[in-house]
């Protein structure tokens, strides 16, 4: 009986020789399968980097939103001041020019609105910065009357306030009164205050306030020229004597009536009363259902009366 069959191991099998074109397109494979592995790695990491953005964005975007919304909701309503566009400054340089073309001066605004402008006389002063923020941190705009030499010392509070985006008139050069001036000196009051105005990165100045409220025939030919409207006041506060801030507020509320322009000061003296006396002067006008805007504002919204009277006190 035979046995097992017995197995042996198979020769071993010779390599099989690989021709130079399957050796080209080996290492080509491996090539594109690298490129592969490369780019999927390289889009893994922007894909992650684009992920961490949007993260970022997401959470500084609601950081800001909510600040807006608080800084909104304590404006109880207001209307947040904002730097004016060259359109709304076209728009209310175009108001000024149809008041200019029946008035050469306005101390009242239309009695059919419900509006108030404050304005700011003598200025810039030292305290002038801290003006700008009160009326920023009230979401109210005003009207600045710079007088240019106050510039040499105090530029900053222009500054501030055209960051603001508060209306900016021509208060002359030095205070000049300008009825004591020949008509060559009140022309050079008024153009050396708007032209350093003017570079400060600041329109050409279309409202301009006499000092003291005195003017003659010889300054509105000037302010013509110029193509400024000269701006007086319906309610002087008299803060420039300095009666206390219960006085000033009492006497900016008394006065208050539709299209009132009110006469403050935050240069030529210490006006720490007028700054003190701002918050409950806002309040309280706001309270009577007043909107403050800014002079440019008033004339366009709706423009005043052609009967303007002089006021009956000098002011400052």
């Amino acid at each position: 009986m035979a046995g097992p069959a017995t197995r042996y191991p198979s020769p071993p099998r010779a390599d099989r020789v690989r021709s130079p074109e399957e050796l080209r397109r080996r290492r080509e494979a491996r090539q594109r399968q690298l490129r592969r592995r490369r780019l999927t790695l390289l889009g893994a990491v922007l894909g992650a980097l684009a992920l961490v953005i949007v993260v970022i964005a997401a959470l500084s975007g609601g950081s800001s939103s909510s600040k807006q919304q608080r800084s909104s909701g304590s404006a109880r309503g207001a209307r947040k001041q904002h730097a004016p566009t060259s359109a709304e400054y076209r728009r209310e340089s175009r108001a000024i020019s149809r008041v200019l073309s029946y008035t050469p001066f306005v101390s009242r605004g239309s009695p059919r609105k419900r509006e108030i402008a404050l304005t700011i006389d003598d200025g810039p002063g030292p305290l002038t910065p801290q003006f700008v923020r009160t009326l920023q941190r009230l979401h109210v705009p005003a009207t600045f009357f710079v007088v240019g030499q106050q510039l040499n010392s105090f530029d900053g509070g222009l500054r501030d306030a055209v960051r603001a985006g508060f209306a900016i008139g021509d208060h002359t050069e030095q205070h000049q009164n300008l009825p004591s001036l020949p008509s060559r000196l009140q022309a050079k009051a008024v153009q050396d205050a708007a032209l350093r105005i003017r570079s400060f990165g600041v329109p050409y100045p279309r409202l301009f306030r006499p000092p003291a409220g005195a003017f003659d025939a010889a300054t509105l030919q000037v302010l013509r020229r110029h193509r400024m409207l000269a701006v007086l006041w319906t309610v002087d506060t008299e803060d420039f004597t300095r009666p206390g801030n219960r006085a000033i507020v009492q006497r900016a509320v008394d006065g208050a009536r539709n299209g009132a322009i009110i006469l403050m000061h935050d240069g030529g003296g210490d006006r720490s009363q007028t700054l003190a006396a701002l918050p409950a002067i806002v309040h309280r006008l706001r309270a009577r259902g007043y909107q403050l805007v800014t002079v440019p504002q008033m004339l366009l919204h709706d423009p005043p009366s052609r009967r303007q009277a002089r006021p009956l006190s000098p002011g400052a």
